[in-house]
């Protein structure tokens, strides 16, 4: 009878993990051994002892922030440089600011519009004042003037 089989089969299915076909590594070529050809160097020295490297501390010392004294305005002041922290006076160059282009366009709406209105962007009075350091360059402050 069909019903009265023995425990039932489980087929089980085996499968090989592929393998890549054997390569050969590429070896030196014809020439390295006849007249002319190439040569390798020898190779340096076998030692059986183990190496070690000792390494130094690092001291990172960290000098102090340098904070600003003195009052800047459009004129050359006398200050700490926090690039290079040397004594200097700084030196100061002129650039348009707010109170320039403010001054130009009042100027240009009240009637000024034939020339006139140009001269604040021309007068140093009116300009913002940038302190560089004489040495290294650094841009230590900008005095705005509005």
């Amino acid at each position: 009878m069909a019903s009265e089989k023995g425990p039932g089969e489980i087929p089980v299915i085996m499968y090989e993990p592929y393998r890549e076909p054997y390569r050969q590594e590429p070896s030196a070529p014809e020439l390295c051994g006849q007249e002319g050809g190439y040569e390798y160097p020898s190779p340096p020295p076998y030692s059986c002892r183990e190496t070690t490297t000792i390494e130094q501390p690092v001291y990172l010392v960290s000098q102090p922030p340098i904070i600003l004294a003195g009052i800047f305005s459009s004129k050359p002041t006398t200050t700490i440089c926090p690039s290079c922290r040397q004594h200097i006076t700084t030196e100061v160059t002129y650039r348009l600011g707010r109170l320039s282009y403010l001054l130009c366009t009042s100027l240009c709406m009240v009637g000024c519009c034939f020339g006139c209105c140009f001269v604040p962007l021309f007068v140093r009075s009116f300009k913002d004042a940038d302190h560089y350091c004489p040495y290294c360059h650094f841009h230590i402050y900008r005095y705005k003037r509005l």
